[in-house]
């Protein structure tokens, strides 16, 4: 099979004060990067963001998400400069394409290094939920979850459980590897947050107390919450 080497339309956003230079670096680099694989790109997102804070020793933040043969591919990085979150987010899709050109080898491969982007320091009582996120999902095994997480380069994977319907999660450990998620408690999401702030997690899983769907809170890198919920 011949590798596709037609250019791939990238759309750069640039965000905080980010350079032109930064773009047009990203915009190469990444079109390249996506242009050498079996299946066919159709396009991807990529945004840089600098973070303004002196004290967060990676300020240079990329994210890129591209459309591949009907699947969607994201990834995420945050490094000291800009031109080095780009590199390291070109060698996380390249792996991230890997995966999904061969789902055997996904699966069996060697976890993938940390990567958590920082998270800028908002005061508690400013802090809001700015992204509410509702959907659906087929039943899968934690398996296939897990496979669907490293796709997407998520730290977390909310699903339906193929064995017994009941909302389930899988998350990524600090060394790389996965876990599947303890039961959930039932809660309200004033007690989510209350949690989330106390314990000072990454997300929390949980029932929602009145509809029964599965809910995580979680930590944004930009320092407020994102609140998915497994509808259906």
């Amino acid at each position: 099979m011949s590798l596709t080497t037609q250019p791939v339309p990238v759309e750069v956003t640039l965000r905080g004060n980010v350079g032109g230079f930064a773009g047009e670096y990203a915009h190469d680099k990444i079109s390249g990067a996506l242009a050498v694989g079996h299946l066919p790109v159709r396009n991807a997102r990529v945004v840089l963001d600098w973070r303004h804070d002196p004290a967060v020793e990676r300020p240079a933040v990329a994210e890129a998400s591209a459309d591949v043969d009907g699947r969607t591919v994201r990834a995420k990085t945050a490094a000291a400069t800009m031109p080095e979150a780009v590199d390291d987010l070109v060698d996380r899709l390249r792996r991230q394409l890997v995966g999904l050109e061969d789902r055997t080898r996904t699966l069996q491969r060697q976890p993938a290094p940390p990567h958590r982007v920082p998270i800028a320091k908002v005061p508690e009582d400013e802090r809001e939920v700015v992204r509410h996120k509702s959907f659906a999902s087929g039943p899968m095994t934690a398996e296939q979850a897990t496979y669907e997480m490293e796709l997407l380069d998520h730290d977390f994977f909310l699903y339906r459980d193929v064995a017994t319907d009941d909302p389930a999660l899988v998350y990524r450990l600090t060394d790389g590897g996965s876990a599947a998620a303890c039961p959930p408690p039932s809660l309200t999401d004033l007690q989510a947050r209350t949690r989330l702030e106390t314990f000072d997690e990454p997300f929390v899983f949980y029932l929602d107390r009145d509809t029964g769907d599965g809910r995580v809170l979680y930590h944004r890198y930009d320092g407020h919450y994102g609140l998915i919920e497994l509808s259906g």
